[in-house]
């Protein structure tokens, strides 16, 4: 995957991943600085990801474990 297919699938599940930031944390702060550092995570990671892999998945995983941490 390129690097503008990656970066159109992120933006495109933006709304997904904000609902599930707010779910998380109950605040909608909060849940916008989940959401920024969940897509800079994974901008920062974008090598790591497997093609053919679930990217939606993958991108929710990360952000669970940035709550948790």
């Amino acid at each position: 995957m390129g690097t503008q297919e990656f970066q159109n699938k992120l933006m495109s599940l933006q709304d997904n991943l904000l609902n599930f930031a707010y779910m998380l944390t109950s605040n909608r702060d909060n849940a916008y600085d989940l959401l920024q550092d969940t897509t800079l995570k994974a901008l920062d990671n974008e090598s790591k990801y497997v093609d053919n892999t679930n990217f939606k998945g993958w991108v929710f995983t990360i952000m669970r474990n940035i709550f948790i941490n």
